[in-house]
């Protein structure tokens, strides 16, 4: 069974072997932070399929600092809510899938319970301004006659208004691709 830090090398390794389409003029992966932009990395082994998905929060939440009221914190919440609930995220189309496990990455978890207002010393109105700050989630599947895997939908960009584009990166069956999806083409196909 492939782990997470396996995952992550194999990502690697598919940036890696990316090179030359990084320098074409297409970056697949900027690896930066981007407004409008998140990434999304697939990799099957057997009948597992992992899953990694990262977005700026402004995609998600329309801010990028500590919230500031009861309504940004229900953001942040609601934000983690609709990240957790995989089957509304994710469609495998006829292969069957079951979530095994998942992690959800929010910034600023603590602030829901954080009773009273102060700033630390090193903030400031400027680093505020500048601050950034991601989401981050993965999620493992098992999934049944996972060779017949041809394609992944999601509705992240119906769930999330913000996200523009989705770079995303793909290892399946000895094979491996990435493009973009969109809005209108929110497919991504893994041949």
């Amino acid at each position: 069974m492939l782990n997470k830090p396996l995952l992550l090398g194999w990502v690697w390794i598919l940036t890696a072997s990316s090179a030359p389409v990084l320098s074409s003029g297409n970056p697949v992966l900027q690896g930066a932070h981007v407004h409008g932009e998140a990434v999304l990395n697939v990799v099957q082994e057997g009948t597992t399929v992992y899953i990694e998905f990262e977005s700026p929060a402004i995609n998600l939440v329309g801010f990028e600092h500590a919230p500031i009221n009861p309504e940004q914190k229900a953001a942040l919440s609601n934000a983690r809510q609709i990240l957790a609930a995989t089957d509304r995220l994710f469609q495998f189309g006829a292969t069957q899938c079951l979530l095994e496990s998942k992690e959800i990455n929010v910034p600023y978890p603590g602030q829901s319970a954080h009773k009273h207002p102060h700033r630390h010393e090193h903030e400031s109105a400027q680093e505020a301004h500048h601050e950034h700050a991601d989401f981050q989630a993965s999620y493992t599947f098992q999934c049944e006659q996972a060779s017949d895997l041809r394609a992944i939908s999601t509705t992240l960009f119906s769930l999330f208004p913000g996200i523009q584009t989705i770079k995303a990166q793909w290892i399946s069956q000895g094979r491996q691709g990435s493009t973009s999806l969109t809005p209108s083409d929110a497919t991504l196909r893994l041949n």
